[in-house]
């Protein structure tokens, strides 16, 4: 090979094998729990979504400590992502909804529940994808619901009512795929960094260990009866701790907005904008989705 030919070679960052193997059995994951859903088995397909997440968290955090992430590891994470928690909680969605029947249509159903399937796995790839052009250098917050978050919660949705005998799928789970959707195309913060926030330097340490002396009864709860009881609830806390959030900022910044005004003798924000202009039609707000 000449000096040309050499200087003209690709130079490739390293790659980590441990974080990498730990997608792959991720993306293993995701294709057994289409294969278990498609046979009926949607408790071992839930379990296989949430055993993904697991490998999820393990690779990135991996690659964080190990100072070695790369762009191969990127990308692979997300192809593995679609799979696992976009195409196997779709089609375990489409699989629990038709079981569920409630309806007196074959065809509805059928019909119904390959919308709501459909429409998740969209919003789950546009969601990616928004992240790898516009976020993926940020450290500190998700805009939007995580997709692992979305198919967390439809597999412990599946598990606990099945360990209750709900026959509430045909009529709670689509609302559910379509607010899950509308959470990860949403501009909605959600924290990023959990591993670090939580056990590795935590801002409010004694808060955070109370908070783990009642989470270990829920663990042992848990572990004697069914996991399915705490998975829900706490991945449920979880979806709606970002809107939570964000109702909550919204008020206090507009709390803090009317104490000035009126500190300051001035009109409120409200009453100075009414009184200044005519009213206009509020801007449209569909491109901070994208």
């Amino acid at each position: 090979m000449t000096r040309k030919a050499r200087k003209q070679r690709v130079h490739r960052r390293p790659i980590n094998v441990l974080a990498s193997a730990l997608t792959t059995f991720n993306l293993y994951c995701g294709i057994a729990s289409v294969f278990a859903a498609i046979a009926g088995n949607h408790d071992k397909a839930a379990y296989l979504i949430l055993v993904a997440i697991v490998f999820d968290m393990m690779d990135g955090a991996i690659a964080r400590l190990t100072k070695s992430t790369s762009e191969f590891g990127k990308q692979l994470d997300s192809l593995a992502d679609i799979v696992s928690f976009g195409a196997a909680p779709a089609v375990l969605i489409y699989t629990a909804y038709l079981q569920a029947g409630g309806s007196d249509d074959p065809a509805l159903v059928t019909r119904t529940g390959a919308f709501f399937a459909i429409v998740y796995v969209i919003a789950g790839a546009l969601r990616l994808a928004r992240y790898n052009v516009y976020q993926s250098s940020r450290r500190d917050l998700f805009f939007g619901l995580p997709i692992p978050g979305a198919g967390g919660a439809i597999a412990s949705f599946v598990l606990f009512t099945y360990y209750f005998n709900l026959d509430v799928a045909f009529w709670v789970l689509g609302p559910l795929t379509i607010g899950l959707a509308f959470l990860m195309v949403s501009t909605i913060r959600y924290p990023k960094d959990i591993m670090r926030l939580l056990i590795f330097a935590p801002r409010k340490a004694f808060r955070l260990l109370v908070l783990c002396v009642f989470a270990i009864p829920l663990v042992h709860f848990a572990s004697e009866h069914h996991p399915a009881i705490v998975l829900f609830p706490v991945v449920g806390a979880y979806v709606l701790y970002g809107a939570a959030a964000e109702v909550y900022s919204y008020l206090r910044r507009r709390a803090g907005g009317v104490e000035r005004a009126e500190s300051s003798g001035l009109p409120k924000p409200e009453d100075r904008d009414a009184g200044s202009r005519p009213e206009e039609p509020a801007p449209s707000k569909i491109g901070e989705f994208l």
